[in-house]
This record gives structure tokens, C-alpha cells and sequence, in this order.
């Protein structure tokens, strides 16, 4: 309440004797209103935070003024809107300023402590995998903004009155601090939890040494005393924001800080009195600071308190970034992409200034540059990185910033060849241990045993890596010639040091003539130039004498030449290349063939190009995939406006190790424009060309063509379809591969998700077959028409279609059967019958001239029941010395496994409990045998699909499973020429032993018997084995 006296007014008494003047509380909580009695108001008089209860409460008098607290409040709700809803930026000049809104994405928060563990792997990952092992590290522990005062994972703790905010150095707590501010005065955030916030700005705090009182420091719209009485009516309602704690030079005692919020001292005393509790106990407290300063801060923060962590973007948050920084969505894209594909500097755009970096260097080049232009190397985002933040967030001077870079250098040095990503204090050179904020090291507490150690890291592997090329560039030309030379033998001792190639890499881009200059501080230039030679001889060494397997380090080498980007040095190193041999392995996109290119420009002869990239970059690859010997070949995409490019690179008299693409739609034309250069080269690998649908049409001209261009010549060519539904195409691929005189083709369905039960006009309909594919030598004319139809019916099916499906089945057999010279069969079904899968069987078992076999069903069922019985593989594959018995050598087996998996999986699906006690073990985990294949054999393998069904649902406990595994076995001894059996169990059981050593004492045939006992089928805890040469062993 504050009642203050208008200069131009009086309050005075009717009588000097009976004055009485009462000021009361009302309703038990606070002043509301003053009550005046026998006194005669003249003049105005202010009455702040006035709340009225009701008509009797009202004051009123000659010249009353009441100004409620709320409308102060929505004036100074509409003073931040303005001042906070623009940023002005590094390179801004004046007028310059940018929305907030337009920049702002939401931060990683994480409230927790991250283990040391945890750090080392986040720091050591690259790129996707660096974002992925973040985000899985912090899965349930992300936190929003709005949920920095509510209680702990909603639990009934007593909401935190301070919250610590700790991040790194450009992780972008300022700016997430003047989002906060923003947020509330539109109303958009804490407008339940908090009347008013208040921002202060430590750094601009410590350029203030006049005394003042809390009132004064918070200098906004409103006036003094519209603050003070804010400040005094509601302080269990304000919000202080408090940024950039490291930055506060705090030397004040305890004696000499303010109590009250109208009390004069030092700023920084009214502060530190903010942050104890000793003024403002009742208000809260949002405190942003680096890493480096929070124990300081929790030590003197009142409490309760929370800690949280600002880790930059996440992998959505970098991409969102680039999205709302461009205006041109095609642009931002293609920018993205680019950056994306270098994992280093992808990677450090976790950090929101080195987003900041890139994407103010690509606007200044334009969208129309971005292609052709030279791209800024990754040594050069780094240089500015560390250029920005030693200007904007560092106090030093600049002899004390060489310094500062030399000792992190020192410190990033005597850590990477060690791999050690992590520093205690005593690592630390003296003159960095003693300064009180570390740029570019981030700090924690790491828990041992009873204590906690303080530990440094840099803010990735990446900023060691390049601390440590910088290192050698600052330091004298004797000392830097002498460790650049012990690195670069070392990088060339194998795989084990290849930890040591991206320091070399930087080394290259320091040593950029354009980039060095944009170091910080004076160094010795004769250094660059020296470890520049260095370089030079050492690259050519490795080419020359191909130390690191040049074939696929070229991406490597590549890169440096790059980054080093000195023509003379380039065209020496080229023409040694071309010499022994360029060969390329690489996956491009995007900025990577601006680096091929660059480097390739000098090169008139290529030796082979193994290259991944999309059909924009094709334009690009041009003149170098036309210079080449050899090429491999994988797009992302190709239409046919793309056809006549890729033709002419492909030119004639080549060799195509593979063409493939993951997407597309050609034509028909399109196709036989490829297919027709590809007859005209040297040789041909595996062709994948994708059509907007299969049909008889596309079919029957590729294989007609391949017939008649190809015959003779190994190749394997694949058309698929981009048809999101495959009713409108045949199938979705359909190969035909040639090798030895012997063709191949197969047909692939894909409906989905494998083993996808889908429901179509209110029908319960089962993936069928996946895939069919068969190979005969030598080729003769089939009916290929007949053979699509039938696999296209056979894709799926209903238990209404099941007669229908059957009769398929059925056609497809009489089709295999038809086919003359047949040698190989490998068919894989989702879901398939026990009717079906013993007709396809018998079919295999009866044609012993078939003698690759593969037969796999992922789910049998049990047509009766309509369960699921198990997993169903049958196989067959030529006589291998010393790996399969000598009876084997002129009729190979067949070799069929049955296990419970399915099962299992299905069962679990329906909400059944499968076996969960561990003395409710199952009877049988899997079956397998051998059996030869017989011309005549009739046996019913519905049977054996029916026991081993009402086996695999019994556990060692059933009283019925004594008869249950007799019938099992009498159905094995009729099996004809029965060679091996292989029996795994839950536990071995003396019923299962006795009966299996009878059937191998009956069954004449018999060779091997063998009972594992394991619940799992991939690790046999215990075998009993069986064998029968001269006698039994």
C-alpha cells in the first residue's frame, strides 16, 4: 500500500483533538484499501494495488485518484513486448534488429546431471549418431521451458523457488532468457505462476558502481515507486531473471547486503542479496550461467532449488533452425543438406552460434551461388566460432586471447593421442586453472565414491581436434616442425590412429593462406608456412606409396586438399594421383561434390568413381563420372528428365560395377534408353532402375532386351515400382540376373511391414508371399505372363479367398514344374497354411534336380486351429567338403527347422502369458532335420505340422506330453532316409532322451542325433550328440 500526499493537497483533521487516521487489513491478508475516519481528504491521493471486496469497501473523497496494480502492469507488459520482440545479432548494423520469433527454437533441456560415461560417448559421436546418442542419453529426461517451476516429474514437492539454468558458451540461456520475458508479457507463458518478471543483465551490472537500491536497478516503463509498490504487494508473485551469473564480480560479505528492496548499496550487493533469499525471500528465481560457475551459485542460491542443463539444438531444433532463418524454404533445404553431410560440422551445430555461423555465410553468398561458388571450409566456421565468441562473450585483451588459445591448445593436445576427452583441474596449465570462466571448456561435478571431482571437457571431440591443430600453429617454427612430423608418422601406422585424421585435417585448413589470417592474436607466420610443407610432402608420400589405402581414404584426402585450397599444391598432388591411379570411394551429396570437383578439376584421367548422391549433383558429376574407367552408381532419385545426363556420363566401353537408384519413375523409354548404353559397355554389375508400375509391358521389353543384348554377359538387372499401391502393379521388383550361362529371376511383393496383418473391406487379410525367385541353366522360353499373375494373387490372403489362394499355390507349382532345366528355388512367405506349406514341401522333396533350395515362412499356421504354429525354413545347397557328411557328396539334403518363435511372438500379441514361471518351462523349443530328396516320397507333412503344434503349446509339466512326443517320433521314423535329427529343449528331460536314443537305435538311416538344452536357441547351454560311422558313438 502506498499512500502518498499530491503537492497540491492536505490530509487534516476536523479537529486537532480527535484525529484519528486507521489503515486496516481486510479479509485477513493484505491492506486493501485505507479506512479514513473524522478527516477531511483535499487534493489526490495515490492508492496503489487497490483490491475491492465488495460496494462497502469503496474509498471515495473530494480528489481521490485509484490506480490498480494490474493496469501497471499491463503497461509494463506492453513496454517488453516492444523491447524484447527483436535481437540484435553480431553482424547487425543499426536498424538492423531481427524477431526474436523468427530466430527463437526451443533448446534441449535436460534436468539432470550427466554421468561421465555418457559425456565421453556424446562428445566422441559424429554427426546422425552424435544427435541420436544425445537424445537417447536424455529420453524422459527433456524439459520444456514451462516446466521449470512445476513440481519434480509431477510429483508433490514443494514447488522450486530457484531454478539454475547452467549451459556453455553459445548454447544460446540469453536468448532463452529474453524468450521467457517475451513469452510472459504476451501471455503465452507462467501467466498462472508468476504477476511480473524482471530481467537483470550481469554483464551490464558490473559496469555499475553508483549505490542504488533494487527499486533503481529496475529500471523499466515504470516508475520508482509503481516498482516499489509492485514489489511490496505481491513478492510471492515476481519472477527475477537473472543472466549470466559467471560474468557478476562478486566480492561483497554478508554484512553488506540489503535487506529491503528500497535500501541504496552496490549492485552487485543487491544482487547477491536477490540470490540468497536475504531480500525477496518470497519471489523466484530463473538464474542463467556456464558451467564453470555452478558451484559458486548453488553455494550461495536460496533454496529450494533445481539444476537443468541448456544443451543447445537437438537434431529437429538444427533443422527447424535453418527452416526459419532463410525466408525460401528450397533454399533453406538445399543449404541444410550440405551441411548435413559433413559430419564435423554438422555435428557442431548442437551449438545455436555455429547455426548462427553457417547460415549468415551462405545468405551473404545468395541461393544463386550456393552451387557454384566455393563453399567456406570447416576450418574456417571453426576459426569464426572461436573469432565470435572470444569478441562477445570474453572480457580479454588480445595478448591475454593468444594466451587463452595456447594453453587450450595445450591442454587439447596432451589429451588426443590418448583419446582422452576429459580434464581434471591438475591437467589445466596454471593460467587457465586461475581464471574464474574458461571459454570453449564446459565444466561438471563427477561423482567418486564419497567426493566430487571437478572435471573439464571441451565442448565436443571436434573443438578439441581443432584445439589441437591450432596449438601447432601458434607455437615456434623449431617445436611445431618437430610435433607436426611425429603426428603425421603416426596418423600413418594403421587403422589405430586413424583418431589422428581429423587433427590433420584442421592442420590442412589452418594452414589455408585466407583462413590463417583469420586467427585471433599475432603469431608466427613462418609456422604456417613450414607445417604448410609438411603437409604437402606427407600427402604426396601417402599417395604415392598408398600408406593409408588411398582407394579408401580418398575421401580424406580429398577433404585436406580442400580445406587447403592452394592451387599449386592441388595440381602437383593431382598429377602424382593420376599417375598411380585415382580411384574414388565415396558417398556424395551435396558440399562433397563441390569438394570432388574442386580437387578433380586437374585431373584428365580417372581410374574408377564409387559415388552416392541425388540426381541434382548429377549435373555437377558430369565431367568427371565422363573421365572415368569404372564407376558405381547410387542415386537417390532419377526422373527421366535426368536419363539424357546419365547416359551420356555413362557413355560406352565402361564398367558398371552397379547403377542403382532408391527412387524414381521412368518410362518405358526412359528404361530402354539406359538399358540400350548399358549393352554398350565393358561390363555390367547390378542395374536397379525404378518405374511407376510393373507390368507385362516394362516386363517383356527388359527381358527381351536383356535376352538379346546381354546373353552371354553377367548382369543383374531390377525394375521397381514407386506404386504406394501395388494392386496397380504387378509386383514391387522383378529381377533378371545372368551368371555362368544360368538366369535368375525373382519377383518381390511388398506389402508393408513384413508380417503385417492388414484389414481390407472389413476382411482379416495375411501377408502372403514376399518372394519368389528361380534360376534355371541353360535359359529356354517360360511362360513369364502366367508366372506375374499368379504372384500377384499369391501376395495376400483372407480366410474367405483361402480355396482361391490354394489354387495359386497350386499354379505356382505347375509353373515351377513346366520350367525346363530348373536349378534353384528360394521362396519366402509371411503367412502361409500347413496345407500349403506341405504341398510346397512335397514339391521340393520329390525334385531332387533342384539343387539350391530356400523355402522360409515367417509365420505357419495351423489352418484348423487359425493359430500360429511357428517359424518354418526349409533349405538345400551343394555338397561342401568338410562341412557336410560323405553320404551327402551325390544327393545333398534337405534340410528342414521349425522353431517356437512365432509362436511365441503371436501368442504374446493375443495377450497370452507364454511360459512365464520358471518351472513352466516349454516341452520344445525347436526341431530340426535332414532327409534326402526322393523321387515317389509321399509323406504327410501336415502330420508332422499338426504334433510338433499341440508339442510346441505343452510344457514339461503336461501329463500328456509323454504321448504327445511318441507321436512326434513315429511320424520321424517314417520319414524316408531320415539322416540327422536336432532336438532343443527347456531343460533335458530322461522321457526325451530314452525315446530319441530308441528312434536312433530304429531308424537305420539315421547318422546323427543330437539334444540341446537351452531355452534359447542361439546359445546351447548343454548337448548330448549322437553319431553312427562304423559303430555308434
Amino acid at each position: 500500500m502506498d499512500m502518498s500526499e499530491d503537492k497540491r493537497g492536505t490530509v487534516g483533521s476536523q479537529s486537532a483533538d480527535v484525529s484519528q487516521i486507521s489503515i486496516t487489513a481486510q479479509n485477513r491478508s493484505h491492506i486493501s484499501a485505507p479506512v479514513i475516519l473524522n478527516s477531511t481528504v483535499t487534493g489526490n491521493i495515490n492508492i496503489a494495488n487497490n483490491y475491492f471486496t465488495g460496494p462497502g469497501d469503496e474509498v471515495t473523497g473530494p480528489g481521490t485518484q485509484i490506480i490498480d496494480t494490474s493496469s501497471l502492469i499491463a503497461e509494463y507488459k506492453q513496454f517488453l513486448l516492444s523491447e524484447y520482440a527483436y535481437i540484435t545479432e553480431y553482424t547487425s548494423r543499426a536498424g538492423e534488429e531481427v524477431l526474436l520469433n523468427d530466430r527463437y527454437i526451443d533448446p534441449l533441456i535436460v534436468q539432470k546431471h550427466r554421468e561421465k560415461k555418457e559425456r565421453e560417448n556424446e562428445m566422441r559421436s559424429r554427426g546422425k549418431r552424435f544427435f541420436n546418442t544425445r537424445e537417447t542419453n536424455q529420453r524422459n529426461k527433456n524439459i520444456m521451458v514451462g516446466q521449470l517451476f512445476g513440481p519434480e516429474n509431477g510429483s508433490k514437492k514443494v514447488t522450486r523457488k530457484s531454478v539454475i539454468l547452467q549451459g556453455d558458451s553459445g548454447s544460446g540461456k540469453s536468448v532463452t532468457a529474453q524468450k521467457v520475458v517475451l513469452d510472459w508479457a504476451s501471455g503465452e507463458l507462467y501467466s498462472t505462476l508468476f504477476d511480473v518478471v524482471f530481467h537483470l543483465r550481469c554483464k551490464e551490472l558490473n559496469g555499475l558502481s553508483d549505490e542504488m537500491s533494487l527499486v533503481d536497478l529496475l529500471d523499466c516503463s515504470l516508475t520508482a515507486n509503481e516498482i516499489g509498490q509492485i514489489l511490496k504487494d505481491i513478492p510471492q508473485r515476481i519472477l527475477f531473471i537473472i543472466d549470466g551469473f559467471d560474468e557478476l564480480m562478486l566480492s561483497v560479505t554478508k554484512e553488506s547486503l540489503p535487506p529491503k528492496p528500497d535500501i541504496k548499496s552496490h549492485p552487485l550487493a543487491i544482487v547477491c542479496s536477490l540470490l540468497k533469499g536475504r531480500m525477496m525471500r518470497e519471489s523466484f528465481l530463473l538464474v542463467t550461467t556456464r558451467s564453470s560457475a555452478v558451484d559458486k551459485l548453488e553455494n550461495i542460491l536460496k533454496k529450494p532449488q533445481c539444476f537443468v542443463e541448456i544443451m543447445g539444438f537437438s537434431e529437429k531444433g538444427v533443422s527447424e533452425y535453418f527452416r526459419k532463418f532463410f525466408e525460401d524454404e528450397e533454399f533453406s533445404s538445399q543449404v541444410y543438406e550440405q551441411v548435413k553431410i559433413h559430419e564435423m560440422l554438422y555435428t557442431a551445430c548442437f551449438i545455436p552460434v555455429i547455426c548462427w555461423i553457417i547460415c549468415t555465410i551462405f545468405k551473404r553468398k545468395g541461393k544463386d551461388r550456393v552451387v557454384t561458388s566455393e563453399l567456406t571450409t570447416t576450418t574456417s566456421i571453426f576459426v569464426d566460432f572461436v573469432s565470435t565468441l572470444l569478441k562477445h562473450h570474453s572480457s580479454l585483451n588480445q595478448h591475454e586471447e593468444l594466451d587463452l588459445l595456447k594453453n587450450l591448445g595445450q591442454i587439447a593436445e596432451s589429451g588426443t593421442p590418448k583419446r582422452q576427452v576429459l580434464f581434471s583441474r591438475n591437467d589445466l596449465p596454471k593460467a587457465i586453472s586461475d581464471l574464474p570462466n574458461i571459454p570453449f571448456l564446459c565444466t561438471f561435478r563427477q561423482q567418486e565414491r564419497t567426493y566430487l571431482k571437478e572435471m573439464f571437457g571441451f565442448l565436443h571431440l571436434s573443438f578439441q581436434e581443432f584445439f589441437t591443430a591450432l596449438f601447432y600453429m601458434l607455437t615456434d617454427e623449431a617445436e611445431a616442425k618437430i610435433k607436426v612430423k611425429e603426428l603425421l608418422e603416426s596418423a600413418g601406422n594403421g587403422r589405430r590412429n586413424e583418431h589422428l585424421l581429423p587433427v590433420i585435417q584442421f592442420l590442412f585448413g589452418l594452414s589455408n593462406k585466407k583462413v590463417s589470417r583469420l586467427i585471433p592474436g599475432e603469431h608466427p607466420k613462418l609456422t604456417t608456412t613450414v607445417i604448410r610443407a609438411q603437409l604437402e610432402k606427407w600427402i604426396s608420400k601417402v599417395i604415392e606409396k598408398n600408406i593409408m589405402n588411398a582407394f579408401y581414404m580418398s575421401d580424406f584426402i580429398l577433404h585436406c586438399l580442400y580445406e587447403l585450397h592452394d592451387r599449386d599444391i592441388l595440381k602437383n598432388v593431382m598429377k602424382l594421383w593420376e599417375r598411380s591411379g585415382i580411384n574414388i570411394h565415396w558417398s556424395l551429396k551435396g558440399v562433397d561434390c563441390q569438394v570432388v570437383m574442386y580437387c578433380l578439376q586437374y585431373s584428365s584421367r580417372i581410374i574408377s568413381m564409387e559415388v552416392k548422391c541425388n540426381a541434382k549433383d548429377l549435373k555437377m558429376l558430369h565431367p568427371a563420372l565422363c573421365r572415368c574407367t569404372t564407376l558405381w552408381l547410387c542415386f537417390d532419385s532419377i526422373s527421366d528428365a535426368d536419363v539424357d545426363l546419365l547416359t551420356s556420363a555413362l557413355g560406352r566401353r565402361k564398367n558398371v560395377g552397379y547403377l542403382t537408384m532408391e527412387d524414381g519413375a521412368l518410362s518405358d523409354e526412359s528404361v530402354q534408353k539406359i538399358l540400350k548404353t548399358l549393352s554398350g559397355q565393358t561390363s555390367v554389375g547390378n542395374i536397379r532402375l525404378v518405374v511407376r508400375s510393373i507390368s507385362n509391358a516394362n516386363v517383356d521389353l527388359t527381358m527381351n532386351f536383356l535376352l538379346k543384348e546381354m546373353m552371354g554377359r553377367s548382369f543383374s538387372v531390377c525394375i521397381a515400382s514407386q506404386a504406394e499401391n501395388m494392386d496397380k502393379s504387378l509386383c514391387s521388383e522383378f529381377t533378371m540376373s545372368s551368371k555362368n550361362n544360368s538366369l535368375w529371376f525373382t519377383v518381390g511383393h511388398s506389402e508393408g511391414h513384413q508380417g503385417e496383418i492388414s484389414e481390407k473391406h472389413g476382411l482379416c487379410y495375411y501377408e502372403g508371399f514376399s518372394k519368389i525367385s528361380f534360376g534355371l541353366c541353360p535359359f529356354s522360353a517360360i511362360p513369364m505372363t502366367d508366372f506375374l499373375k499368379t504372384s500377384h494373387n499369391l501376395r495376400c490372403f483372407s480366410k474367405m479367398k483361402i480355396t482361391e489362394f490354394g489354387v495359386n499355390v497350386e499354379a505356382l507349382l505347375s509353373f515351377l514344374s513346366c520350367v525346363p532345366g530348373l536349378t534353384e528355388v528360394d521362396i519366402h512367405s509371411e503367412y502361409l497354411t500347413d496345407i500349403w506349406a506341405s504341398r510346397i514341401l512335397s514339391y521340393l522333396q520329390i525334385n531332387p534336380k533342384i539343387s539350391h533350395i530356400k523355402f522360409h515362412v515367417s509365420n505357419l499356421m495351423i489352418s484348423d486351429e487359425e493359430r500360429v504354429c511357428s517359424t518354418f525354413s526349409v533349405s538345400r545347397k551343394p555338397f561342401e567338403e568338410y562341412k557336410m557328411h560323405v553320404s551327402e557328396r551325390k544327393n545333398p539334403s534337405l534340410s528342414l527347422a521349425m522353431d517356437r518363435w512365432a509362436y511365441d511372438i503371436a501368442s504374446s500379441s493375443n495377450g497370452e502369458l507364454v511360459h512365464s514361471h520358471r518351472l513352466d518351462k516349454p516341452a520344445l523349443v525347436k526341431l530340426s532335420l535332414s532327409f534326402p530328396p526322393l523321387e515317389g516320397s509321399s509323406v504327410s507333412w501336415e502330420v508332422l505340422f499338426k504334433r510338433l503344434y499341440h508339442l510346441i503349446r505343452l510344457t514339461e509339466q503336461c501329463p500328456e506330453l509323454n504321448e504327445h512326443v511318441d507321436s512326434l517320433l513315429l511320424f520321424l521314423h517314417s520319414v524316408p532316409g531320415l539322416k540327422e535329427v536336432k532336438v532343443w529343449l527347456s531343460s533335458l528331460i530322461e522321457s526325451w532322451a530314452a525315446r530319441l536314443f530308441t528312434l536312433f537305435l530304429s531308424c537305420s538311416s539315421l547318422l546323427h542325433l543330437q539334444l540341446n538344452t537351452s531355452m534359447y536357441v542361439i546359445s546351447d547351454v548343454e548337448s548330448l550328440g549322437i553319431m553312427r560311422a562304423d559303430g555308434v558313438r
